[in-house]
């Protein structure tokens, strides 16, 4: 069969590269379609060198975060790892012989192209039976270096597209499981009758682990939480929506502190075998009597002001979740018309700003005392503003 590269008439070799032009376009366009899987990638550039060069025999492995991958083979067998760790120490173009590749020899690969970038090989092509001449050799070597430039061009695409919409998934299901959370939160609080109360809650990643709660148990008695599971994102939310179930469940059953927050940590313990924790303060408001009982697990210390004094929500037990059992301690005093019971997390008092300064307690009492004679919505929503103003540029 006479070897068309076998020519000196410049016509001849110019329709030769011309054709050849031709094909790598066909190969672009086919290949650049998202919805082509990679072993597809692959398959198209087996394909294309069978037909256009007539080769017999290949290979095709490229990297993976997980190693090297076989894209493709025809012809050869399956290579073991000896040979193919043979294959992946060769850098440059060679020309495989029994005294320096003497597996590969073995396994009759006549040619290794390794595919570079930016002086990385990520790609190998090991072929044979694919040329008749040293010149056509010549030339086929130069375009399945080509062909495999395009395929590595075109996984790596491949892979920022899947990463990207992979991306955009979490994005959604975390819109979804924000809007989730959100319902979880009472955000209607014109139902309580017998105090005035009002909060909120900006998730630093748009969900999260902070809380909090209104339990109206009766006409006389409505319980009042806030807590901060470890962590953030995803699990911390998953705790918390546990946690805020279990807590309801616990106030409906029981009016004792104690035994709600032993019930409580016991099955926080059980769920996650002390690996996380909570910091939670409950207190049980009762109307009748005008007596606020609590328990601080470990929490931030709530702010209680009456009479223009204001004192720490202090007493209590250790953290949640660490232990099985805990030892208790609850606290109990009178309130009066016009006291306000502040609650926050550590996302309030930890908040920096450029200047990496801490928003701290004082700011918390310098803005309840500014904003005292409010609503529980308007004290909640000036102390937010002040946090904003506070450090407007970090989340």
């Amino acid at each position: 069969m006479e070897n068309a590269y076998n020519t000196t008439d410049p016509k001849k070799l110019l329709e030769l590269k011309r054709l050849e032009a031709d094909s790598l376009l066909d190969v672009l366009r086919t290949i650049n379609h998202a919805e082509l899987k990679i072993s597809q990638l692959c398959m198209i550039a087996r394909n294309v060198l069978r037909a256009q060069l007539g080769v017999k025999k290949m290979v095709f492995y490229y990297q993976h975060e997980n190693g090297w991958v076989e894209g493709t083979r025809l012809g050869f067998p399956p290579l073991p790892s000896s040979a193919r760790d043979e294959l992946f120490s060769i850098k440059t173009l060679t020309r495989v012989d029994g005294d320096t590749h003497p597996l590969l020899n073995k396994y009759k690969v006549e040619q290794v192209i390794p595919i570079n970038n930016r002086d990385e090989t990520t790609a190998y092509f090991a072929i044979a039976d694919f040329a008749d001449t040293e010149i056509e050799a010549e030339n086929d070597l130069i375009f399945i270096e080509t062909i495999g430039n395009i395929l590595m061009e075109a996984i790596a695409n491949k892979r920022l597209f899947e990463d990207k919409m992979n991306s955009e998934l979490v994005s959604r299901e975390l819109e979804v499981a924000a809007t989730i959370q959100k319902q979880l939160l009472i955000s209607d609080f014109s139902i309580f009758k017998d105090i005035d109360v009002f909060g909120m809650n900006v998730a630093h990643h748009g969900i999260g682990g902070d809380f909090y709660d209104v339990i109206q148990k009766d006409d006389q008695v409505t319980f009042v939480c806030i807590a901060d599971v470890a962590g953030k994102g995803i699990a911390a939310a998953l705790l918390m929506s546990n946690l805020q179930a279990n807590l309801r469940a616990l106030c409906a059953r029981f009016s004792d502190l104690e035994v709600i927050i032993q019930e409580l940590n016991k099955i926080l313990f059980n769920i996650t075998s002390g690996e996380k924790f909570v910091t939670l303060f409950l207190a049980k408001i009762d109307i009748r009597s005008q007596e606020v009982t609590y328990i601080n697990a470990g929490h931030n210390y709530p702010i209680y002001i009456h009479n223009n004094a204001n004192s720490d929500l202090d007493k209590g037990c250790m953290i949640l979740g660490i232990m099985p059992t805990l030892e208790i301690t609850s606290a109990s005093f009178r309130y009066r018309p016009g006291d306000i019971l502040f609650m926050y997390t550590d996302g309030v008092s930890e908040q920096t700003n450029v200047r990496e300064e801490m928003f701290g307690t004082e700011r918390i009492l310098s803005g309840l005392e500014q904003y005292k004679y409010g609503t529980a919505k308007s004290i909640t929503e000036n102390i937010w503003h002040s946090l904003k103003s506070f450090s407007p540029e970090a989340e």
